[in-house]
Order: C-alpha cells, then structure tokens, then sequence
C-alpha cells in the first residue's frame, strides 16, 4: 500500500509541476506531511515510521513537481517549434 500512496504522491506533484509555480509547493508539502503524520499515528505507528513516510511522501511530491516542470518545459519548446514552422532559431 505504500508504493501506491507514493505514486500517487509523485503524479499529484507532476500536476502542480504542469500549471503552477514552485510555490505550491509549501503548502502542498504542509499538508502531505500531515496527511503522513495523521495516518501515522491513527495507526499506532511507531516515531521512525512516522518520520520515514512523511519523508517518502515529501520527496515524492517534490520529484513528481521537478518531473511536471520538465513536462511542462518540453511542450512549451515543442510549442515554440511549431510556432516558428518547425525551425529551430538560428543563432547570429
């Protein structure tokens, strides 16, 4: 069940990476790791696995945003292309 709550973390971060700045990223981070420490403790987990799930899911949603930026990079450049009639720039 974990590596699903991480998937589902990293795809959530790719669509903040795809339509905002990187200051989502604060409260998207608050609130996953309260997400990770609510369930955490609903469950009697012990500190240390509190702590490595709020780290998980943290970095997870902090890849899945660096992977959404990048989404969002290279269909802005394939845009440009297509704008500029399939040529690329020519420098000089």
């Amino acid at each position: 069940m974990a590596l699903e709550i991480v998937i589902i973390h990293m795809l959530a971060g790719a669509a903040l990476g795809l339509r905002f700045t990187v200051m989502i990223l604060v409260p998207a981070l608050t609130l996953t790791m309260l997400f990770a420490a609510i369930v955490g403790v609903a469950r009697g987990d012990q500190f240390w696995s509190i702590a490595v799930a709020m780290i998980l899911l943290g970095t997870a949603i902090q890849i899945g945003y660096l992977a959404g930026i990048l989404i969002r990079a290279k269909i802005a450049s394939v845009r440009a292309r297509a704008a500029n009639g399939g040529h690329d720039a020519e420098i000089g």
